[in-house]
């Protein structure tokens, strides 16, 4: 186990933390390994949520996950930019895209 994922759990245990939001989809999927290394159960012991949702969904348990709207993002920031193009003093705008949350096996109420 690489010497951070072991601080993190240690953190998590000396805390009572009972669950992660873990961004992207590799590093959720890295520390739910560790944890079955350790003997701790997800979700049983600790909840994992994975940010991304590229693959969350294929591994075992699958992870719960925040996936993110790409594509309205994408338009979103086309659109900024063509904006900013047109008209160069244009005041800064602010989006709200929000994401849609996929619960899966890796994640339950505290025990």
């Amino acid at each position: 186990m690489e010497p951070g994922s072991r601080a993190v759990l240690d953190r998590c245990l000396s805390t009572g933390t009972t669950a992660m939001l873990v961004h992207a989809d590799a590093e959720a999927i890295a520390l739910v390994q560790r944890c079955e290394e350790r003997g701790l159960a997800v979700p049983g012991d600790l909840s994992v949520v994975a940010y991304d949702d590229e693959v969350a969904g294929l591994f075992s348990p699958a992870l719960t996950a925040v996936r993110p709207p790409r594509r309205s993002i994408g338009r979103a920031a086309v659109r900024l930019v063509a904006d900013r193009l047109a008209d160069p003093d244009r005041p800064a705008h602010r989006v709200v895209i929000s994401p849609a949350l996929r619960v899966r096996g890796s994640s339950a109420p505290p025990r």
